[in-house]
């Protein structure tokens, strides 16, 4: 009898080694895949931001006498910071949502500066892209839209002077993304008539415009 309970201990002892080793083996390679996962994708989006940080360095090289461009070169170094400290904490999804705006607006930045003007079709594009980053760099806790109807089908192809509305807009803006956190909205709305394009934002109760004068 005491030999039967001694078998079927060592039995017993046996098949659960074997389940517990086996369950270990099995979950092992799990947490050792989402580790290597979450390296992964640490690793591509530091190397982004470095592909990223040349296009900056290209841009601070580029010869230009523009106040404005120049601005809009400064106000990137606070979003590199910003995702240098989103990467090393691990925030892959946030990081990754700024990454992909940041790339856009520096691509939009590079083009813009590189001709004296642009035409309202693209301003919109680049106007968008720039809500997007701002919004992204501030936790996507405000929303923005853009009220476009108000501009003539036949003025959408002409053309303003670079560098203008854009940074109209980032200057307005971007005190309030990096001081104040709390959740708003932006509304934009752009018109134009035969000679001028006329911009009004409003957020927090405050309402700002401008008006840029339509080339050929």
């Amino acid at each position: 009898m005491k030999v039967g309970l001694v078998i079927v201990s060592a039995a017993t002892a046996f098949f659960s080694a074997r389940y517990i080793t086996k369950n270990y083996i099995k979950k092992k390679p799990r947490s050792t895949s989402v580790s290597k996962e979450k390296l992964m994708q640490s690793r591509n989006q530091t190397m982004r931001l470095n592909e990223l940080k040349m296009l900056k360095k290209r841009l601070d090289e580029s010869r230009t006498e523009t106040k404005s461009f120049e601005k809009s070169i400064k106000r990137l170094d606070t979003v590199l910071i910003e995702l240098e400290r989103l990467i090393e904490q691990g925030s892959s999804a946030h990081s990754e949502s700024l990454l992909s705006r940041f790339s856009k607006h520096l691509r939009h930045l590079f083009h813009e500066g590189a001709s004296h003007s642009i035409s309202v079709e693209e301003n919109l594009e680049y106007l968008e892209g720039g809500l997007a980053l701002m919004s992204a760099l501030n936790q996507h806790s405000w929303a923005f839209e853009i009220n476009n109807s108000g501009i003539a089908p036949i003025d959408i192809n002409r053309k303003v002077k670079s560098l203008q509305l854009s940074s109209w807009m980032f200057d307005t803006l971007w005190d309030t993304i990096l001081k104040d956190r709390n959740e708003t909205s932006v509304d934009l709305t752009l018109s134009s008539d035969t000679y001028e394009l006329r911009a009004i934002q409003r957020f927090n109760q405050r309402e700002i415009s401008t008006r840029l004068e339509l080339l050929g």
